[in-house]
Order: C-alpha cells, then sequence, then structure tokens
C-alpha cells in the first residue's frame, strides 16, 4: 500500500510555483462565455459551465476526445432521464417521494450499462450526472420534456464552447529541441534551448 501523503495528495510538477496557466485562462474564458450564453438564452448557466470545466484539457486534442466522451454520456443519461419522466408522468411516482428515489436509483445500473455497452465506460460518471440532473432536479417543472432537452442543450453548449475556446487559443508551450534552438534567430534563441 501507498503512503498516505501518496494516497491523498498528487505529485505537481512545480510545487511551490502558482502560475495563471493557459488552461485556467480558457477555463475562465469558456466558462464566461457559457454565461453570456445562457444569460442571453434566459436560461440558468450552471449545466453549460459544468460542461465546459470538465471537458477543458491541457491541448485540443485532449478536449476533443474529452468532449466526445461528454456528449456520449450526454446522450445517454439524457436518454434515460426523458424515458423516466415519461413512466413518471403516466404512473406520478413522486406523489410517494422514496418510491421515485428508489426507481431513479435502480436506473443508474441500465445508464452505467449502456455506457459499458457502447464501449465507453468512462462515460458512466457523466452519464450519471445527466440523468440525475435531469429526473431530481426538474421536481416542480410544469414540463419535464423542455427541462430534459435544456438540460442537454446546456451540456452541448459547455462542450463546444470548450472545444472552440481551446482550438482558438493557444497550447501549452512546447519544449524546443537544443538542436533545433540552434537554428533559431533573434531574440530568445538562447533561451530556448535551455
Amino acid at each position: 500500500m501507498k503512503p498516505w501523503r501518496e494516497l491523498f495528495f498528487e505529485e505537481v510538477e512545480t510545487p511551490h510555483h502558482f502560475h495563471i496557466g493557459m488552461r485556467i485562462i480558457k477555463t475562465v474564458l469558456a466558462v464566461f462565455v457559457c454565461s453570456i450564453i445562457g444569460w442571453l438564452r434566459g436560461e440558468m448557466t450552471f449545466f453549460s459551465m459544468i460542461a465546459a470545466v470538465l471537458c477543458m484539457q491541457k491541448s485540443a486534442e485532449k478536449t476533443f476526445t474529452t468532449s466526445f466522451n461528454r456528449i456520449m454520456g450526454t446522450a445517454v443519461g439524457g436518454a434515460y432521464g426523458v424515458m423516466v419522466l415519461f413512466i413518471e408522468t403516466q404512473v406520478h411516482a413522486q406523489r410517494i417521494m422514496p418510491l421515485y428515489c428508489l426507481i431513479v436509483s435502480l436506473m443508474l445500473i441500465p445508464v452505467i450499462l449502456t455506457t459499458i455497452a457502447i464501449k465507453k465506460p468512462s462515460t458512466a460518471g457523466f452519464a450519471c450526472v445527466v440523468f440525475l440532473s435531469t429526473t431530481i432536479y426538474h421536481v416542480g417543472d410544469a414540463d419535464p420534456y423542455t427541462y430534459a432537452l435544456n438540460r442537454m442543450l446546456d451540456t452541448a453548449i459547455g462542450i463546444v464552447v470548450a472545444l472552440i475556446v481551446n482550438l482558438a487559443m493557444p497550447g501549452p508551450r512546447q519544449k524546443i529541441p537544443a538542436s533545433a534552438a540552434a537554428d533559431l534567430d533573434g531574440p530568445g534563441a538562447e533561451q530556448a534551448a535551455k
């Protein structure tokens, strides 16, 4: 078993140096853009902001992969959420809240199994979050279907915004090999070689 410090703390590349890097800047910008889009739509922006934060990665390639996985998770969780809401409108299980909570909890099984069946088990957590936000958070909403579709749209907005921001802004600095740095002209050539 690992020492307790390794269980609770991750290794950090620069443990004594804090700086605001491009990933932080891109995340802040993506969240801001999501909030403005939500404001213009007259909708709450929480779900798009969360999706943008979760999708933002160090590189555009990793963001694209993560975004695709989030879209898959959103589709699975949203589809099951709409199905449960349809059943709820027929049987009115929310009148007996413990029964409704049991149904929602048990429905996590097919949500997770579906992510495994489509060979995307890494999307299970996100699919469950979308499913739960659709089935639990809508309580008291006049039209649960519109609510479910709006939550799926919010998530998609956050994913797309994270992708666009990450593609439009520069990625992490790449180290230039010393042999290539010698070929550089102008100020900074010595620094690049280090």
